[in-house]
């Protein structure tokens, strides 16, 4: 009988050790899966924060050149405008090509 309370109460000790491995492994997760979302929030948050520098970067880079491109435009434009045009000249040019001279 002595034997068989023994043997009662280790199995009693036995499933109170699992039952407390099985609340310490649901802490567990509980903790690793509350770090995961943290971790995940932070790293949402620093991706957000370097897309949007990238993004503003883009934006300045893309008004810089286009900014130089309307300048560099104008200035041909200017340039063209100011060459004096002579027909006599486009005209013997021409007569030359033609007349293999």
């Amino acid at each position: 009988m002595i034997e068989q309370d023994v043997i009662a109460h280790l199995i009693d000790v036995e499933r109170l050790a699992y039952d407390l491995l099985l609340d310490a492994q649901a802490e567990a997760d509980k903790r690793k899966a509350l770090a995961k979302e943290k971790a995940d929030q932070q790293y949402r948050a620093a991706y957000e924060k370097i897309i949007s520098q990238m993004e503003s970067h883009l934006a300045e880079g893309k008004l810089s050149c286009d900014k130089a491109r309307d300048t560099e435009l104008a200035d041909f434009d200017s340039h063209l405008s100011a060459i004096s045009k002579s027909q006599s000249s486009f005209a013997s040019y021409l007569n030359s090509l033609y007349s293999g001279q």
